[in-house]
């Protein structure tokens, strides 16, 4: 399978993006706690995906792709909180929001090609 992107890549730009958000959050008076989940969740997106590339079997690979897309939904729940809860817009947000939205449906996508392959294996 081949992207425009590749995902190890595409993670680690989201990750800075990321890293600047929770910068511009902090000077927006957001919550402390709030701007930590989401700087957390949402590096951990592409330190699971880093770790998937170095598995040593099939399910392990799958494993640390399932954690990458359940930090992706955390951020998520993070952005949608910031947003309606705070009353929190801007051109960053969006932009790493949009990221998200992508690098979860390919990451879903890889989890399920990963999962057919495995599963045709054992056939």
């Amino acid at each position: 399978m081949k992207y425009q992107k590749d995902i190890k890549d595409w993670t680690l730009d989201f990750s800075i993006s990321i890293v600047k958000l929770s910068t511009l959050l902090k000077k927006a008076k957001i919550d402390f706690d709030v701007v930590d989940q989401v700087r957390r969740s949402g590096t951990s997106v592409g330190a699971n995906v880093r770790e998937a590339k170095s598995s040593i079997s099939k399910k392990e690979l799958i494993k640390y792709y399932a954690i990458a897309l359940k930090s992706a939904n955390e951020t998520d729940f993070w952005f949608e909180v910031i947003t309606k809860g705070y009353d929190y817009k801007s051109e960053s947000i969006e932009y790493c929001w949009g990221e998200l939205k992508q690098i979860e449906k390919v990451i879903a996508k890889i989890i399920l090609n990963l999962k057919a392959n495995l599963s045709e294996t054992k056939v």
